[in-house]
């Protein structure tokens, strides 16, 4: 169902995206299966989608590092050997998949109704599987290893089915792993770096040479990066410091919402 009721200009569009991108790519509500139904919804498609996407994550990108800058010198002066071994581990495990069933996914699981099921998904990891009290919950940051970075990468692949949510899926199997929430959420962060890194590298090594490439970086697509980096930013700012059980079963709540709206209005 597309609910094209006005003609979003350029600029218009990737604003909305940009938002979009940005108040959901560190929620754990799924920012590719928003994006899907902000596309589909308000019928905004077209040309330069695909550097449209690559400014979109770049945003988003630039806010996480510059919200996780403290870890990652950390990481790169005093050594971090548990974080590094989370981070390598479940990298390669994401990486591989990601490779291995790109094509499948975007040929055949790029659409509203997929999005819904996906979300549905997200609910089902926010409301169902995570632990609905923190007394288990004892272990610290650099805690991690290789058996962890396995569970933590398989479940961050769960995100590359749009509606799933790679913040989601990550932040639950940390907290059924036993980190301590704050540092479950902060795993999640830093984990999504390299996956999203890579994600804009491969989108940029697929630029068409022909109408992409030669369209540049304009004006909107800077405004859409801004936007999604400065929203991504506040929304990190904001789920650091209050993603508790409640929160985490009202996320859920919502993506089962959403979940079933896109499925009902396909």
């Amino acid at each position: 169902m597309t609910i094209a009721f006005l003609a979003l200009s350029a600029l218009t569009s990737l604003l909305i995206l940009g938002a979009v991108q940005g108040a959901t790519e560190f929620l754990p509500v799924s920012s590719s299966g928003h994006l899907v139904l902000s596309r589909e919804w308000l019928g905004i498609e077209g040309h330069g989608s695909l550097r449209r996407e690559i400014a979109l994550h770049l945003g988003t990108l630039v806010a996480v590092i510059v919200f996780c800058y403290r870890d990652i010198l950390t990481m790169l002066r005093k050594g971090s050997g548990g974080l590094w071994r989370l981070m390598i581990g479940s990298t390669f495990i994401t990486g591989v998949l990601g490779l291995t069933l790109k094509d499948t996914i975007e040929t055949n699981l790029n659409s509203a109704l997929s999005a819904g099921i996906g979300l549905l998904i997200t609910s089902a990891l926010l409301l169902v599987i995570a632990p609905k009290d923190d007394e288990a919950q004892t272990r610290e940051l650099d805690d991690g290893s290789l058996l962890d970075s396995i569970m933590l990468g398989l479940f961050q692949s769960l995100a590359l089915v749009p509606g799933v949510s790679r913040a989601g899926a990550t932040i639950v199997a940390a907290l059924l792993l036993g980190f301590r929430r704050p540092h479950a959420v902060r795993i999640a962060f830093l984990m999504s770096i390299p996956v999203v890194g890579g994600a804009v590298l491969l989108q940029a090594l697929d630029v068409d040479e022909s109408a992409d490439a030669a369209a540049g970086f304009s004006v909107e697509l800077m405004a859409g990066t801004v936007l999604a980096g400065v929203v991504g930013l506040l929304c990190l700012k904001f789920i650091s410091a209050r993603i508790d059980a409640v929160n985490l079963r009202r996320f859920g709540m919502y993506t089962l919402v959403l979940g079933v709206l896109a499925i009902v209005t396909t």
